[in-house]
């Protein structure tokens, strides 16, 4: 569905707040449907996401913010998206990563 499993950020000032949108491609061979979405720590909030059905082929769409505010100051800082929908298991896990720096 994604072109990378992981989005790379790259390096954030703590303190700084994103928003960011990434694009998905249905890849199967049903509509996809995103029944729910949650970060996977404070720091990362989904606030839009396709809301109907993507047709196979079609892409979609997820926009978050990305609050460094909430997050620690390391090297290769990791949070995710959890995508529930029509997937295998419920459940797919987007990988974020980020180097929050001072």
């Amino acid at each position: 569905m994604f072109n990378e499993p992981t989005l790379h950020l790259g390096a954030l000032k703590f303190g700084q707040v994103i928003n960011k949108t990434i694009r998905f491609k249905n890849t199967g061979d049903v509509p996809f449907k995103i029944f729910h979405l949650q970060g996977g720590c404070v720091c990362t909030e989904p606030t839009d996401w396709s809301r109907g059905e993507v047709a196979p082929g079609e892409m979609g769409f997820i926009t978050f913010i990305f609050d460094t505010n909430k997050a620690s100051v390391q090297k290769a800082y990791a949070s995710s998206i959890e995508l529930y929908g029509n997937v295998a298991g419920d459940m797919m896990l987007y990988e974020i990563e980020a180097d929050i720096i001072n």
